[in-house]
């Protein structure tokens, strides 16, 4: 058993089998997103170790998140008040999930293209933001 300084901030985790199952889905998800890019990548015949690190730091900083929301909710857990006591860490795996799903659906369109006719890849499309022109300010 961990010291309780240390499973006060893993018990929000190991007692909950519904973030268990969000951080599972979530990994699965990153696997799927690399698997895909590195397709993609090689399918275009533009592949680069560059991009590949890029989205390697990228991947990491995700899971940076996710240590922010087991340590905000291990602080909720032991009953430190911070102005709110929602489930941070759920909210986090919620937005990444989604973000990933989101990476994923681009990836297969464009490995196969006869997918972007599909209603659900219409509306991805239609709720991406739109590219900003250049020299257009925040």
């Amino acid at each position: 058993m961990a010291p309780q300084y240390i499973d006060v901030f893993l018990s929000p985790v190991r007692d909950n089998g519904q973030i268990q199952a969000a951080l599972f889905a979530f990994m699965a998800l990153v696997i799927l997103d690399v698997i895909f890019g590195i397709s993609n990548a090689l399918m275009t015949k533009n592949f680069s170790s560059t991009v590949l690190r890029d989205g390697i730091v990228h991947k990491l900083s995700e899971f940076g998140i996710i240590a922010v929301g087991v340590i905000v909710d291990g602080l909720l857990f032991a009953g430190l008040d911070l102005g709110f006591n929602g489930p941070v860490l759920a909210f986090f795996l919620i937005a990444l999930i989604v973000m990933e799903l989101g990476s994923i659906m681009e990836l297969l369109a464009e490995l196969n293209p006869q997918l972007k006719n599909n209603a659900a890849f219409k509306l991805l499309a239609s709720v991406k933001e739109p590219e900003r022109e250049e020299g257009e300010d925040d």
